[in-house]
């Protein structure tokens, strides 16, 4: 049994509690996930289940839209609402316009500091893991862009907005700068995903309504942000056992999902900078 699940991660939930969640549904030992949710965040979390998980790698390059809450005036370590308390600022008489004025100002490419709460590694070591221990080391600024905010609603404090970011941004980051050019200081006490590149949380179910028929097939899945190509019987064998790397043609996408008269998905192919596709993983 392969697959995705779309889930709709619950307040509290570990990502990898999903995962446990899933091997127990499917009674399997394989299941991975496409972009970690904080604990306090919901929203849609893909994973794959058995061969899938090897489809995984395929969604790293994905835009992701989020719709966040920022409470003006109190600051938390972590920059969200499991974080403790260290700093409280007044807030200023904020208008409409100058708080849209501000959102926009963080439209396009920027760079942006990783919260030390966060799983990236450094060194081997995940960021949190010193950070619980009261370490703080320097880590690298990332590149990201933002390609859509807009502002939903402010009352009592608290901005609501809906963002599409790059991939590697974190929204409790943009929160936090985003109160700081208003003048005050802010930290995030709602984060919901609602789109994963073209997979939207609308096509996703809570844990406890999850069972076989949720299983999206691995083909489902890929082809709707792949160009599909099969090939017969012999052509097929050749690319498992790894002796055609290279595929030419004229696609739409930058990734060519080859697959076999059955639909069953064999490998993927990435656009290379010479106009061919390149053999990236095998997927059977």
């Amino acid at each position: 049994m392969n697959g995705f699940i779309f889930l709709d991660k619950k307040v509290n939930e570990l990502s990898s509690k999903a995962d446990g969640d899933i091997k127990h549904i499917f009674n399997t030992s394989k299941v991975g996930h496409v972009g970690t949710l904080d604990p306090f965040a919901t929203g849609l979390l893909i994973l794959g289940v058995n061969k899938a998980t090897k489809g995984i790698t395929f969604f790293d390059d994905f835009n992701k839209e989020y719709i966040a809450t920022i409470k003006l005036g109190i600051e938390t370590d972590s920059m969200d609402i499991d974080g403790k308390e260290i700093s409280k600022k007044e807030v200023p008489n904020l208008s409409k316009d100058k708080i849209e004025e501000v959102l926009n100002s963080f439209l396009g490419k920027s760079k942006q500091l990783p919260p030390m709460t966060s799983a990236i590694k450094i060194n081997g070591t995940a960021l949190y893991k010193l950070a619980h221990k009261g370490k703080e080391i320097d880590r690298p600024l990332r590149d990201i862009e933002i390609y859509e905010i807009e502002l939903l609603d402010y009352k009592n404090d608290e901005i609501t907005f809906r963002t599409l970011v790059s991939k590697g941004t974190y929204i409790r980051v943009l929160g936090s700068d985003i109160a700081k050019k208003l003048g005050t200081v802010g930290h995030l006490t709602f984060l919901r995903r609602t789109k994963v590149g073209p997979f939207s949380v609308t096509e996703a179910s809570k844990i406890e309504d999850i069972s076989e028929i949720s299983l999206k097939s691995t083909y489902e899945v890929l082809s709707r942000f792949s160009s599909v190509i099969s090939f017969d019987d012999k052509t097929i064998k050749d690319i498992k056992d790894g002796k055609i790397k290279i595929l030419e043609g004229s696609y739409p996408s930058d990734k060519l999902l080859v697959v076999d008269s059955l639909h069953n998905v064999i490998a993927m192919y990435i656009k290379t900078s010479n106009n061919k596709y390149e053999f990236t993983r095998g997927l059977f």
